[in-house]
């Protein structure tokens, strides 16, 4: 219902707006711009009224993380406050991260202001407001968010945060950008209009067309070697269960992802996370909310099979380039469109079709049994290396992780291994930062913890990503807001990414291989990560011997129980 709150500040009118949305924190770098914000939390918290929470993050970039990795617990649009034009830029690649993973998120950042002389509350009183305005603010991030503005009046704050609220909610869910000058915020006021919420809901998503789903019926039931790829369809939970009856109707092969709980791992359909080896032998493929089900250049379906995708965004509308041919496009929220495909087969395949499909699933199933047994034989065989296989490691960790545990995955060249060895089977317990850019995981780990307080938090992460992580300052969040996590790394001393892109370009009789070094690759005297948890009030452990591992792991997962971060260095051969 809709209704007026007495308020008497633009400060207290946008705390009162996030109160309405049903905020519970509030992701904070502050500036001289977050101020009438912080001023009015300060006066309702005396007040006793009710405010979000404010994490304070002593990085913009945790900020993000950390509203990301909420979100993909919550599923609720998170509140991020930065720095004017500075702050903005300081986002970074966590902005790009939440863009491609789809992340409900209001980026707030404050204007410099434009009153020079003192003739309104909220001007120019510092000389870094001079430096810090700019010609364009907002086209720092224009091509990354879905919605930009600038507030420019009180009197339509109510609908500017409302939209900004639809936006972020709508899928395919994502960033928006809102400024808001500080003469604004600290204009006065007697009242905020409270708008009704149900009047301004998020769109809802997408059914499909039963007419193409009947088509794709009829391909999928007549295909000899059906692959479903699913790629982040577990993003809503329902999919799960409804990618699970799919695939057992049809008797499919489902490919899933190493970061994304798509499919139960366990499950006889599932066959790892890498489609590969089953892409030229597939005459039907359905691709489910995949942004890349393959490489173009690299092992690719043959001309003959037909190409079936169900996608919320079939087009990749953010991305200039796609370039993967697709028969049948249904553009569609998959959760809604899987159980009516799954009816559509079923009404229509015949006894002998579906003596068929027991057969395929027979066959399937012990295939599923094979490739098990070799990735568990291949990881125990290496328990002994040094330096420790991170096949091994994660096998280890496969033994000890509970079923509800929350991953957040930033492995890098290892994730396939957490795929192969960390078996997950419920939804939303394995989760990717969506992009490309590292220094993700520590802050994303932060803000699942904080909205999964109950479960163990997991985060898991290549050596360079941890240091892009600004480790010092996520740490600090974790200990001083109660959201203790394990975190283990993964690391090969290096960037192996960019050591595995050379040998791919240039083959291995590459240069940097004959010089037995590798240029702006190698991470040398290495800091000490196990002590930079310790100076954050965490516990740190390094582990180089792999008979060491799993007492470590064991340890660290109890120093979490008892609420401390726990980080464990695991020093890992190179792939």
């Amino acid at each position: 219902m809709e209704k007026w709150v007495p308020v008497e500040t633009g400060g207290e009118a946008f705390v009162e707006l996030l109160n309405a949305n049903d905020v519970d924190c509030i992701f904070l770098n502050p500036g001289t711009d977050t101020i009438p914000i912080q001023e009015a939390l300060a006066k309702f918290r005396l007040q006793g009224k009710r405010t979000p929470d404010v994490v304070l993050c002593l990085h913009e970039q945790v900020a993000m993380a950390a509203a990301h990795g909420h979100f993909l617990i919550s599923g609720k649009p998170q509140v991020v406050l930065v720095h004017v034009d500075v702050g903005t830029q300081q986002v970074g690649g966590a902005l790009h991260n939440a863009q491609r993973g789809r992340i409900g998120i209001i980026l707030r950042a404050g204007r410099s202001p434009t009153i020079l002389e003192g003739e309104k509350a909220g001007g120019r009183d510092r000389t870094v407001m001079w430096w810090q305005e700019t010609f364009d603010q907002a086209g720092i991030v224009r091509g990354y968010v879905k919605w930009e503005y600038e507030l420019r009046f009180t009197e339509n704050m109510h609908h500017v945060m409302q939209r900004a609220f639809q936006f972020a909610a709508t899928e395919p869910c994502g960033p928006v950008y809102l400024s808001l000058p500080r003469e604004v915020l600290m204009e006065s006021m007697e009242q905020v209009r409270i708008l009704d919420r149900s009047r301004y809901a998020p769109a809802s998503t997408p059914q499909a067309d039963t007419g193409l789903l009947a088509k794709a019926a009829e391909l999928l039931i007549q295909a000899k070697e059906p692959l479903v790829i699913a790629g982040h369809s577990g993003r809503n939970a329902d999919s799960v269960a409804s990618l699970v009856d799919l695939a057992e109707t049809l008797s499919a092969r489902v490919i899933t992802s190493d970061v994304m709980m798509n499919f139960p791992t366990t499950h006889p359909l599932c066959h790892g996370v890498n489609p590969n080896p089953y892409l030229k032998n597939a005459d039907v493929i359905l691709i489910i909310d995949h942004d890349i089900p393959y490489l173009l250049g690299g092992t690719k379906p043959t001309d003959e099979a037909k190409i079936i995708q169900i996608d919320i965004d079939p087009l990749k509308e953010n991305m200039p380039l796609w370039g993967f041919p697709v028969d049948i496009s249904i553009q569609a929220d998959s959760s809604k469109a899987m159980p009516v495909l799954t009816e559509l087969i079923r009404q229509q395949i015949t006894a002998e079709q579906k003596a068929g499909f027991e057969k395929r699933f027979q066959q399937l199933q012990q295939e599923h049994q094979q490739l098990l047994t070799g990735w568990q034989e291949a990881a125990v065989s290496k328990a002994n290396q040094k330096p420790i296989s991170p096949e091994f490691l994660c096998y280890t960790l496969g033994e000890l992780l509970d079923e509800n545990a929350i991953i957040m995955n930033e492995t890098a060249t290892t994730s396939y291994f957490v795929g192969r060895h960390i078996q997950r089977t419920k939804p939303k317990t394995l989760f990717p930062s969506g992009g490309s850019s590292l220094g993700w995981g520590l802050g994303a780990a932060v803000g699942a913890k904080l909205a999964a307080p109950d479960r163990t938090v997991v985060c898991l992460i290549a050596d360079g990503a941890f240091l892009y992580c600004h480790p010092t300052a996520a740490l600090w969040s974790s200990s001083i807001y109660q959201s203790p996590f394990l975190c283990v790394i993964f690391n090969n001393g290096g960037y192996n990414a960019m050591r595995k892109n050379i040998r791919l370009t240039y083959g291995e009789d590459n240069f940097s291989e004959k010089m037995g070094d590798w240029v702006g690759l190698n991470i040398i005297n290495q800091p000490d990560y196990a002590l930079i948890a310790r100076a954050n009030h965490g516990y740190g452990q390094i582990v180089e011997d792999p008979s060491d591992l799993k007492i470590a792991l064991k340890d660290a997962l109890e120093q979490v129980r008892r609420g401390k971060t726990a980080v464990v260095d695991v020093r890992i051969g190179r792939t």
